[in-house]
């Protein structure tokens, strides 16, 4: 997941999809893994989203971004929160 690139905006639609399906099937398997694919997955549909104004590919980065922070949210409190 690491070498997926920052700024997904120059890449084509089919480029993104082909992206986001080699991030799927890397199964993550941490909690870190997890929150790096869900941080990919609401990338990628915010770029979708910002290209045609979909209201679906909104929700779907919104949900990603929300999975993301519950799982960081999560890491935090397994390593002892602002302690």
């Amino acid at each position: 997941m690491s070498d997926n690139r920052s700024d997904l905006s120059t890449l084509t639609g089919p480029r993104l999809v082909r992206l986001f399906l080699d991030a799927v099937d890397s199964h993550p398997s941490t909690d870190a893994e997890r929150a790096e694919f869900f941080d990919f997955k609401a990338r990628v549909f915010a770029t979708l989203a910002d290209r045609d104004d979909n209201p679906d590919t909104v929700k779907a980065a919104a949900r990603a971004r929300a999975d993301r922070d519950r799982i960081l949210a999560r890491i935090e409190d397994a390593i002892g929160g602002d302690r």
